[in-house]
């Protein structure tokens, strides 16, 4: 992906963040409206009403992104930048999650119930899980086109192992480190203060793996989190 790419990506996705966010808004407000005329926002209906907005609306994000930055590139780091926006949306879905669960909690002047924050938590958590296992999915695609074609040149034997000395890791490892990272931000076992604290946090994980990773791989996918996050600060 050259800059030109990378920057009308970058603008179609921050386009459709600004599309999704006031859906989602618009949503809930109606959402809210609707429970409160039928005496049922204090219950956990409001909570399911509200995940199930969130995975709708999480799985329309995903669609569109998928389609709006493959008209331009599909590539790994296209696909990274898709990953970087589908967690930060989730943390901004989140706040939905918790206003839903305060009203079945009584309202904010009311103390939080535990079983009910945690029973809306697991309910988000599975939805998250399950969507950005629908984005791992859609990764294939990204992988394919930034392949290129095989050698028809046979090879010797002795120089017929896969190797990844010194580069990228193959993109099963990246899934399962981007697994990783998402859930340690989740956790609040990750808060990182710089792009170093998220590229540190990736090398400890890829070291952990015995992954021998290049730099400049690492340092963009970094980036494009760490630039992700700074946006919806």
């Amino acid at each position: 992906m050259n800059e030109l790419e990378k920057s009308q990506a970058q603008l179609r996705l921050e386009h459709l963040d600004v599309k999704i966010s006031r859906e989602v808004d618009k949503a809930h407000r109606a959402l809210y409206a609707k429970h409160s005329a039928k005496g049922a926002l204090q219950s956990g209906a409001a909570i399911i009403a509200s995940i199930q907005l969130i995975e709708e609306h999480a799985n329309r994000y995903l669609d569109q992104a998928i389609e709006m930055v493959g008209q331009v590139v599909k590539d790994e780091e296209a696909f990274d930048l898709i990953v970087a926006q589908m967690t930060a949306a989730f943390r901004s879905f989140e706040s939905h999650k918790s206003t839903a669960a305060r009203h079945a909690c009584g309202g904010p002047s009311r103390a939080p119930k535990p079983s009910v924050i945690s029973a809306a938590d697991t309910k988000f958590a599975e939805v998250r899980d399950l969507v950005m296992q629908r984005l791992q999915i859609e990764q294939f695609a990204f992988n394919v086109q930034s392949k290129p074609a095989p050698s028809p040149k046979k090879q010797n034997p002795m120089n017929s192992q896969s190797k990844n000395a010194g580069g990228k890791p193959l993109a099963k490892h990246w899934d399962a480190m981007w697994a990783d990272i998402a859930t340690q931000l989740w956790s609040g076992d990750l808060a990182p203060k710089s792009q170093a604290d998220i590229k540190q946090a990736m090398f400890d994980w890829l070291n952990n793996q015995g992954i021998d990773a290049g730099d400049t791989a690492v340092t963009q996918r970094a980036r494009a989190l760490w630039q992700r996050m700074q946006s919806e600060s």
